[in-house]
């Protein structure tokens, strides 16, 4: 690690806008009861009883020991009951801290052992106040009045309706999701239904992950829902299985309106790499809230409507994170822009191809105006860090937008998008990590810049004056809040390059000088 990173990672929490409680600490800690492990499998069974909006449940976590412990750390909910713990088919006890679940094996176990842990719950998960920004359960009601349940809970966390290691750290290599509910629903989840089990009141729906999966990712989908599949040729030859459910009266304008979809994933694949997941295929399905990432099994809820451009920006931004947090997921919550600058971006890389250079641009002009500049991108490590605005969206992707512009050179800036997308293929990661390897693969000084964008709220700031003799015009200029270890150059409209730093340099011009500020992110102050 770099000083300087260091330096970045040790700014106190007092720049960032949540306070952290012990409860923050337990979730995002990787405290000893949680680093002595990781996790293998996870065997979800969960029953949804939408009448009295609640649930019950096992599940078996299979992990191996990464050092001796007698203790772990698992996550749930404290409004939901722990009804029995067996460790190893034992009964075994534990303690409750809030949300966090310290259980106690029977005997120390040594390193590098598989083990396995049952838990048996239920309660009444908490419901969603906002969904998917403010989340849980919603218990809602389709247009017949039919019950519709869906789940949503990124940042919130995953231990809000099942037991687990609830740090995003530790991706299990794949599992089983056995959701049961009343006769006549359909209950999807991620990767590839399995059976369906029909029980004398209740249909079971059996689903598996054969990837890893980020736990917030895990949905219950619970619905009259009308289904249909299709299979789409993909770039590299091989065939991807695409599945869609809807709520049934929706399925007319439905099957037109996804259609957008597979061209989506064509233009995703040419950039980004192969579909990350293609054993589990790729599926849409519609719930009561605008739209999450959940992994192969896409939430989409914004009632089939186009933007200006012509497309739908859900289907399109959610599905991107198929690549960017579900294939290349971030290992801390402070790394959470990781996933969302570049879903951001590919949006503008989606109508770029589509559309054309001008309109991507309009296109990312419009996300610009979006920016607050209230909170740095970047979080702070080891707490359960919420992101408390949209600037990891709109800026970071204009951050990509200002290095693609600064390298000024489109093969090898696509060359390195779609390289980093195949070198962290179905990895965790930090901030470090990504920017050390965009800085070396694009093989120009931008860690820095890159540093800066993610944990400086404010953009680097221009200062310059323009002086006009005749025909000629001298401006002056330098960066005034910016090191000179940082290395930002501009190119003027007209084609000429500056190199800005903290010294005042100048040009001379036959023409007034006009700034780019389509192409870079950067704050400009005119001096008289």
């Amino acid at each position: 690690m770099t000083q300087k990173l260091l330096f970045i990672l040790l700014i106190p929490f007092g720049l960032f806008a949540q306070k952290f409680s012990h409860a923050d600490s337990l979730r995002g800690t990787l405290s000893p009861a949680r680093a002595c492990f990781d996790v293998l499998h996870y065997d979800l069974h969960v029953a949804v009883n939408p009448a009295e909006k609640s649930i019950s449940g096992t599940n078996s976590i299979r992990f191996i020991t990464t050092q001796q412990t007698k203790e772990i750390q698992l996550d749930l909910f404290a409004n939901l009951i722990v009804d029995e713990i067996r460790w190893a088919n034992k009964k075994v006890n534990y303690r409750r801290d809030g949300n966090a679940i310290f259980i106690q094996a029977a005997k120390l176990i040594p390193a590098k052992q598989v083990q396995t842990v049952w838990v048996k719950y239920h309660g009444n998960p908490r419901p969603a106040v906002k969904p998917p920004w403010d989340g849980g359960f919603s218990w809602t009601k389709d247009p017949k009045g039919n019950p519709w349940v869906t789940v949503s809970c990124e940042g919130l966390g995953a231990s809000v309706w099942w037991p687990c290691k609830d740090h995003p750290s530790d991706e299990p290599a794949s599992m089983d999701i056995h959701i049961e509910g009343p006769k006549g629903l359909v209950s999807v989840s991620n990767g590839n239904l399995v059976e369906k089990i029909s029980k004398a009141s209740t249909d079971e729906y059996h689903w598996r992950v054969s990837y890893p999966i980020n736990l917030y990712n895990v949905s219950i989908n619970m619905a009259e829902y009308a289904h249909w599949s299709k299979t789409m040729k993909q770039l590299n030859g091989k065939n991807l299985d695409l599945d869609y459910y809807v709520l049934k009266e929706n399925e007319s304008i439905a099957k037109k309106h996804f259609e957008q979809s597979e061209e989506m994933l064509r233009i995703f694949e040419k950039y980004f790499g192969p579909y990350p997941f293609p054993r589990d295929g790729y599926a849409l399905v519609e719930t009561d809230y605008w739209g999450m990432e959940h992994q192969s099994a896409v939430a989409y809820g914004n009632h089939y409507k186009n933007n200006k451009f012509g497309f739908d920006f859900i289907i399109i931004h959610e599905s991107a994170h198929e690549w960017f947090g579900n294939s290349i997921s971030c290992s801390d919550h402070a790394d959470l822009w990781i996933h969302e600058a570049l879903g951001t971006y590919a949006e503008a890389i989606y109508v770029e191809e589509k559309f054309g250079k001008a309109k991507a641009q309009e296109y990312l002009n419009g996300q610009k105006r979006n920016i607050r500049y209230a909170f740095p991108i970047a979080g702070p490590y080891q707490v359960n860090y919420q992101h408390p605005d949209s600037d990891m969206y709109f800026k970071g992707t204009w951050m990509f937008h200002t290095l693609r512009n600064i390298i000024q050179d489109d093969a090898l800036w696509f060359k390195t998008m779609r390289e980093f997308c195949l070198a962290f293929y179905h990895k965790n990661t930090n901030t470090q990590e990504v920017v050390e390897y965009w800085s070396k693969h694009l093989n120009k000084p931008i860690k820095d810049l890159m540093l800066n964008y993610l944990y400086q709220v404010k953009n680097p700031n221009l200062q310059y004056s323009i002086l006009q003799t005749g025909n000629s015009w001298t401006m002056r200029y330098r960066w005034s809040n910016l090191s000179d270890a940082i290395s930002f150059p501009l190119t003027l409209k007209s084609g000429e390059k500056i190199k800005p730093n903290s010294v005042w340099q100048e040009i001379q011009l036959d023409h007034a000088p006009e700034l780019d500020e389509e192409s870079y992110l950067f704050d400009k102050e005119l001096l008289k």
